[in-house]
């Protein structure tokens, strides 16, 4: 601890005096922290001073405000009889950098005696960055009431620049004096609040007892906020959760002193020690358990110390604490602090600073060549402007190839170059530019600007004029003002050449990550992510040469790699080194299929090495389970070497693209089917797989290529396979099966893969199936392949790059180009996120041309997200908006808009999110010098049943009224039946009507659908004949005693009730057959011999139809006139007439 002093030694009486102490840490053993006395005033000056200056580094004044009544004394500072408040304060003290402040000071008073409770007083406060008072004493100081002896104040100060002190006090005669004397600030520095330093360690104590911790070699170091072992471990040894251990170290703030008690509970052992003191003892193999300890502290800061070990099982640890007004609870970090412990950082944990360790990662690759020494020195990309052409011959590594604008006419106007350099060259960057002239020409001038992504100028930085024609010449400068991404070189002359340009300096090692798995390469076991370990892939396979596990001379790499790293191998002499390329010998298949390695796609210790792989929770074995890839020496596995020519100079089949002539599969399958919902289906009906140099296959891949539905569709291997396993993608709609196994072996699989769906389909819907004898996707529509290739953050122009150096048995790859709908649905289902794809407007803003492959050239797009389409598109909603200088196009990630639908980003693209690059998309198929497709891909397709159901019309009816036209009832259809579905359903549909009145018919139509929408209508035809009277009953007139015949004529009825009111008509009554009538139940009713008393009475008939239930007709009434004979009288004789 460092002590820095200043004050004034002054030879002193106190009698009677109390010290008034506050300190924020009492003295006590801290040993990483320093403390100054920043301030210090011990009132040496004349009697009567009422101002002064401290000393120390903060030194500033303070005054008084009651003249000579509150003024210095004797070397002190004294208020007597000071009738009203005296105050004393000292100006503002600056505490910057400091994290804590203690600040004490002595006071007592003359006599106690004569201080009187409630009319004298005084009050000491302080406050920070001129806030609110804080009040640390109020007392008269008489007897009843002292000044206590000690006062503890805690400040903490992290961040703060002020502290203020005063004093306020009243007394009232001469007898009543307080006295200040000897006031000192102290600082402290490196001290974090929150938090305790820890020390983490991947082993059990020996013994298990924590006594045993080591004191070196720790894993892990640094500070920690909590006693959750659980979370430190998680933090520092992902993945390892059953043995370790931990010291924790600080210190503990006591605000009052007194007796405490500690307690640790504690899964397994754990310890706590106070200024050195075992306090608590919990030590030991055991489940959780409490123990206890006491100890008399003091107020202030006190060393802290905490053990603990896990040995398997469960594991947890409580911290917990009781004392003077504290009950039972657990230590709050508040109290607690660190000494800022910076964590050494030691990946490998091989005892040497990263800072100082060549290779951090154990893999013996030199962490130079995992990062800076591999990086691009040059610019990475050259984009015409103006007038240049063959812009692409200036990105890269300046050498013998440019690009140039006319040698022969002036284009009428200035032609512009813009280069992109990989990162922004920080300022003191040293830059060279290789420019030249053509031979017909005299000279040519050029200049060097700044620029944007646009191409604008932004400032000159050089002139390159007079160029000789015919040479090349180097223009250098030197970053400055600004980092620098874009240079613009703009040419004023004709036959300008630019060849590129390069910079000194390395790239941030963090930042390089190349199969975005967030471990930079250096860190990364694994640094392309195939499976195969960094220490195998970079080192040749004959000559394999394992970890010795000795370092000499300490620089952190393996003597086997002294002195220079592992050479590393770059089989297909692309520029990126094997272990970081996924296909290494470019023949179109990735480098963890062809070393038939099946990877789990978790990494629990952080290591960049896959679960499947790594043999350790650290990076103590960087070959994992391959190590010597050629034998299965000492549990090793061996890699694949199907020709076997490793010995003989060939190599294992991840670095061999020829395999000694050894022939693609191929592959034939027949399976175009009507597709019945609801029940799964094999998706092929034969298939046949060949090989003519092998009877093995590693894997077969089959996606669903059109019309994937990721909400319902499944593909699903059925039947058991045991060499076989089958692992299913929802996001690409893809069905792996791996093996490996004889090709009969994947035929019975195959042909065993069902389809099923829970989506909605409909009739005449298809789905389309790949099926493919390597990990790359085929789409029948185009005859192509496709794969995705993951590489997170990359540039558009350095996938473009990187697509045009990949081949697929011989295909040209390229940024995939998308001319139809089909490989929307496909490349958006590949592509996990953001996915560039060969499309560009920088040639010209707004114009969207496809830039890559056969399409190169074709104008597809005009404008922003409301212009014209002139090909094939599918923007994302809103898109392309030019948001910031966008000119490149990417399928959107996953949820963003409509799948695989498009976007524009910048060359760069978002540093994260939905919007940063993942990777890219490439197409293999078309290009100009092809050879012929490889037969290794089969395609089946299955169209949802499109036959309708069968049924006959249901049997007609016929009614007399509406009311007894019966409900619609699906059961009158009850021969349906259909080709797929057992149960097809039937509905009603409608009922319509030809307006008819006698009759009315109504046509009643049923549907019979079945599961995939297909649908048959057949008809029932409902007649209503309505009852009629077409003749009416009619008035009657008869003589007495003879018959009265009333008849109606009624259609559609069989049932007759004749009525008679005998009232005039104003109640009816129903007859029956008697004396009186007889066919009262017929058309036709007759009254018998009528009689007078039958003169008047009125008749009328109701007609129905006993078949249902229609209201009866009443016909018309028809009234009945009975008449007396005439009587002629004839010489006397009398006769009557007859009605005859």
């Amino acid at each position: 601890m460092g002590l820095i002093i200043y004050g004034r030694q002054t030879a002193k009486r106190k009698s009677l005096r109390n010290y008034l102490v506050l300190i924020l840490f009492l003295q006590c053993s801290l040993s990483l922290f320093s403390q100054t006395t920043i301030w210090n005033e011990d009132f040496s000056y004349g009697n009567g001073a009422e101002t002064g200056t401290a000393i120390g580094p903060s030194a500033s004044d303070w005054s008084t405000n009651r003249g000579g009544r509150l003024s210095v004394r004797n070397n002190t500072l004294r208020g007597r009889n000071l009738d009203s408040e005296g105050t004393w304060q000292t100006d503002p003290i600056d505490i910057t950098g400091y994290g804590f402040i203690s600040f004490s000071m002595e006071t007592w008073v003359d006599d106690e005696d004569e201080m009187d409770n409630g009319n004298d007083y005084f009050r000491g406060a302080y406050r920070i960055d001129g806030g609110s008072w804080q009040q640390f004493v109020n007392a008269s100081g008489s007897d009843s009431d002292p000044l206590d002896p000690s006062y503890a104040v805690n400040i903490s100060t992290s961040g703060n620049s002020t502290l203020e002190i005063r004093v306020q006090m009243l007394n009232h005669d001469n007898d009543e004096q307080y006295y200040i004397d000897d006031v000192s600030v102290v600082g402290y520095s490196g001290i974090c609040n929150g938090e305790l330093d820890f020390e983490f360690y991947d082993s059990v104590p020996s013994g298990y007892t924590t006594d045993n911790i080591p004191t070196s070699g720790a894993l892990g170091t640094g500070v920690f906020s909590s006693f959750d072992v659980d979370a430190l471990q998680n933090q520092e040894d992902p993945g390892d959760a059953e043995t370790f251990s931990i010291r924790y170290s600080g210190y503990i703030q006591i605000s009052n002193a007194g007796s405490y008690t500690f307690y640790t509970s504690s899964d397994d052992g754990s310890k706590l020690f106070i200024d050195g003191t075992q306090v608590v003892d919990n030590d030991g193999l055991h489940g959780t358990q409490e123990r206890s300890g006491s100890i008399s502290l003091t107020a202030g800061l006190h060393p802290i110390t905490v053990l603990f070990f896990e040995n398997n099982g469960g594991e947890t640890l409580t911290v917990q604490y009781q004392g003077p007004s504290i009950s039972k609870q657990n230590v709050p970090f508040s109290i607690l602090y660190s000494n800022c412990s910076v964590a050494i950082a030691d990946l490998d944990g091989d005892g040497i600073e990263d800072s100082v360790d060549v290779d951090d990662d154990n893999d013996g690759i030199l962490d130079t060549d995992e990062c800076g020494g591999l990086s691009v020195n040059y610019a990475i990309s050259a984009t015409n402007i103006r007038h240049f052409s063959n812009d692409s011959n200036a990105q890269g590594n300046p050498g013998t190839t440019y690009a140039s604008n006319s040698p022969t006419t002036y284009p009428g106007a200035s032609s512009i170059l813009l280069l992109q350099f990989p990162t922004a060259l920080p300022v003191g960057t040293n830059v060279s530019v290789f420019l030249g002239a053509d031979p017909a020409v005299t000279d040519t001038d050029m200049q060097l600007q700044r620029s944007d992504a646009a191409g604008n100028s932004n400032g000159w930085i050089a002139n390159a004029d007079n160029t000789a024609p015919g040479s090349i010449r180097e223009v250098t400068f030197t970053v400055n003002t600004n980092p620098l991404e874009y240079l613009r070189i703009e040419a004023y002359q004709i036959g300008a050449r630019i060849y590129g340009a390069s910079y000194s300096g390395t790239v941030d090692c963090t930042t390089v990550d190349t199969d975005g798995d967030g471990i930079p390469n250096y860190q990364d076991l694994d640094s392309d992510g195939d499976g195969i370990p960094d220490n195998v892939e970079a080192q040749t396979s004959a000559g394999y040469i394992a970890p010795s596990g000795i370092d000499s001379d300490n620089d952190g790499l393996d003597n086997a790699y002294e002195t220079g790293g592992i050479s590393y191998v770059d089989t297909d002499g692309d520029g990126t080194p094997d272990f970081l390329d996924t296909d290494s010998d470019n023949d179109g298949t990735n480098d963890t299929t062809e070393a038939a390695l099946s990877l789990s796609g978790t990494d629990s210790d952080n290591d960049g090495l896959d679960d499947s792989i790594d043999t350790s929770t650290d990076y103590s074995d960087p070959g994992g389970t391959i190590d010597d890839p050629t034998t299965t020496s000492g549990g090793s596995i061996m890699l694949p070497d199907s020709d076997g020519d490793t010995a003989s100079g060939g190599d294992l089949d991840f670095r061999d693209d020829t395999n000694d002539g050894n022939q693609p599969p191929s592959i034939t399958a027949s399976g175009d089917q009507i597709f019945c919902p609801g029940s799964p289906m094999v998706i092929v009906e034969s298939v046949s797989i060949s090989d003519p140099d092998t009877a093995t296959l590693d894997a077969v891949y089959i996606q669903i290529t059109s019309n994937y539905d990721n909400s319902g569709d499944l593909l699903s291997l059925t039947g058991t396979h045991p060499n076989i396993t089958a692992s299913w993608s929802s996001s690409e709609g893809r069905l792996t099966l791996t093996g490996p196994a004889t090709l009969a072996e994947f035929e019975t699989a195959v042909a065993a893969v069902t389809f099923q769906t829970t989506a909605t389909v409909a009739s005449g819907d298809t789905r389309s199936f790949s099926i493919v004898l390597n990990e790359a996707n085929y789409l029948a529509s185009t005859g192509h392949y496709y794969e995705y290739v993951p590489a997170l953050g990359i540039t558009w122009t350095s996938a473009r790059d990187a697509a045009a150096l990949r081949t697929f048995y011989g295909l040209q790859g390229y940024l995939a180009t998308i001319s139809i709908q089909d490989e929307s649905d496909l490349l958006g289902s590949q592509a996990p996120g953001a996915g560039w794809i060969g499309a560009s407007d920088a040639a010209l803003e707004g114009d969207w041309y496809w830039v890559t492959g056969p399409e190169t050239g074709t104008l597809f797009w005009r404008g922003n997200s409301s212009g014209t389409a002139y090909a094939y598109e599918f923007w994302n909603g809103g898109e392309p908006n030019n948001s910031g200088d966008e000119d490149y196009a990417h399928i959107t990630a996953p949820g963003v808009g409509l799948p695989g639908s498009w976007n524009d980003l910048s060359n760069t693209g978002a540093a994260s999110g939905d919007y940063q690059p993942k990777g890219y998309l490439v197409e293999y198929g078309g290009m100009p010098g092809d050879p012929a497709a490889p037969n290794i891909a089969a395609t089946t397709t299955i169209t949802v049943d499109n036959v309708a159901p069968t049924a006959s019309n249901p049997a007609p009816l016929s009614v007399y009224c509406t009311a007894d036209i019966p409900v619609p009832d699906v059961t009158v259809v009850n021969d349906e039946a259909d080709n797929c579905d057992p149960n097809p359903t039937v509905t009603f549909i409608s009922d319509v009507t030809d307006g008819g009145s006698d009759p009315e018919i109504i046509t009643r139509t049923y549907r019979v659908t079945d599961a995939s929408g297909n649908s048959l209508d057949v008809q029932q035809t409902i007649t209503v004949s309505p009852f009629a009277i077409s003749s009416q009953p009619t008035d009657q007139n008869v003589v007495a005693g003879n018959a009265a015949n009333f008849s109606v004529t009624a259609s559609n009825v069989d049932t007759y009730q004749w009525e008679v009111s005998t009232d005039g008509g104003s109640n009816f009554a129903s007859l029956t057959d008697g004396s009186d009538y007889t066919g009262t139940q017929t058309a036709n009713l007759s009254v018998i011999g009528a009689g007078t008393d039958k003169n008047g009475y009125i008749f009328r008939v109701w007609v129905s139809n006993s078949s249902g239930s229609c209201n009866a007709l009443a016909s018309d009434e028809a009234n009945l006139t009975v008449k007396v004979g005439t009587v002629i009288t004839n010489r006397r004789v009398t006769y009557r007439v007859n009605k005859d």
